[in-house]
């Protein structure tokens, strides 16, 4: 089960935010849910915000969450005028993400002179991590998140 979860994840975050035809649906209180499916699994991801936003992934399996992952971050203070680009090159990053963990992007990704640098500690089934974005050397955009698998009573 563990390789096919991590299979999925990593098809989720490929076709979720990753893709630039997701779309999107608007949900009360002001956020955005995609939710993915394929085969037994579900994938549902909600974030609320913009320039800093905070969100929720969910993986259901037969309808039951079975792995989540949260997340807050964005652009940092003064550096808005990059923040679309800046997105657009983390999208470019999460395409690129790890077979044996897909939770986010690679460790390190360069491209011109946007850097992207992640760490993490843990395994899918339980991590934490953080993210930066930076463009000719200064911070852009940073995020933090954590997760894993979830336990439901038998």
């Amino acid at each position: 089960m563990r390789k096919e979860l991590l299979n999925f994840i990593a098809y989720a975050k490929k076709k979720g935010y990753a893709d630039p035809n997701s779309i999107w649906k608007k949900t009360k209180g002001g956020g955005k849910t995609l939710t993915i499916k394929k085969g037994d699994f579900s994938y549902l991801d909600t974030y609320f915000g913009s320039q800093i936003d905070g969100g929720q992934e969910r993986i259901l399996y037969n309808g039951k969450v079975i792995w989540v992952m949260s997340y807050r971050g964005g652009v940092c203070k003064g550096k808005e005028k990059l923040g679309g680009e800046a997105f657009v090159f983390l999208k470019k990053c999460i395409s690129k993400i790890p077979k044996n963990f897909p939770a986010r992007g690679p460790k390190k990704f360069k491209q011109g002179k946007w850097l992207y640098e992640n760490k993490w500690v843990g395994n899918i089934e339980n991590f934490v991590g953080e993210e930066d974005i930076y463009f000719d050397g200064e911070k852009i955009c940073f995020r933090n998140y954590l997760g894993g698998l979830v336990k439901n009573k038998k």
